[in-house]
């Protein structure tokens, strides 16, 4: 069983004048632990699949399964749900709460299942220690750097030790040094998780950090020539 299935996904938005197809026939499996990269250039729909595939868009047909689990067969309720259980998120503008702190983001999506207090304490501490954040734990989100933020972003997705992690050019807005310290950071969790992970993203040396690329074209998703680096 993969960690995600995807088969025969398509998507359409539809204006006054015409129906845009932005995914046509688009199938994809990951396995458990696995890091897979997705490219194109801007407007290939990378974050159109990335959506569909974790649940916060649909596709017009075609079935999405977590670990045997079909998407399509939740209510929006249960939908809600099995994402908070199940996925962890990083987006490219990071999404955090600048009402809260560091240790009260990171936390969010155990606070919001009502994990007991213990729980929480454990893994806080374990996240901050694993992203370098031990000193940040109580200071303000606008207090930090974009780095700094993009790691607070990771430790949050990887607090309820989810089976996948969806990020979408997760270091698009960072500059080059810093980019690479959070891509290692996003490694060493992969490696200390054994979450799967889909990474969507424009960037070759990014994607490079992942054991597979796939290139999202008018075909579909098609292997890059190039391997990812296993030896990360």
């Amino acid at each position: 069983m993969y960690a995600l299935e995807a088969k025969h996904l398509y998507k359409s938005y539809h204006t006054r004048k015409q129906t845009i197809t932005v995914l046509q026939d688009i199938s994809l499996q990951i396995r458990k632990g696995e890091m897979v990269a997705i490219m194109g250039p801007s407007g290939s729909g990378k974050s159109t699949l990335l959506h569909n595939l974790s649940g916060i868009d649909q596709p017009d047909s075609g079935e999405i399964l977590v670990n045997g689990h079909n998407l399509a067969s939740f209510s929006q309720e249960e939908l809600a749900l099995f994402r908070r259980k199940n996925f962890g998120m990083v987006f490219q503008d990071f999404q955090l709460l600048e009402s809260l702190s560091v240790g009260e983001n990171i936390l969010l999506p155990m606070i919001l299942d009502k994990r007991n207090g213990q729980e929480q304490k454990q893994q806080l501490e374990k996240l901050l220690k694993l992203t370098g954040l031990e000193e940040l734990k109580d200071r303000g989100i606008t207090e930090l750097s974009g780095g700094q933020k993009q790691r607070v972003a990771i430790a949050r997705a990887f607090v309820q030790e989810p089976h996948l992690v969806f990020a979408d050019e997760p270091t698009g807005s960072l500059d080059a040094e810093t980019a690479e310290n959070i891509l290692h950071c996003m490694a060493d969790m992969n490696r200390q998780a054994q979450a799967s992970m889909l990474i969507v993203t424009h960037d070759l040396y990014a994607a490079s950090f992942c054991h597979r690329i796939l290139s999202l074209t008018e075909n579909g998703l098609l292997p890059y020539e190039q391997e990812g680096r296993w030896d990360r």
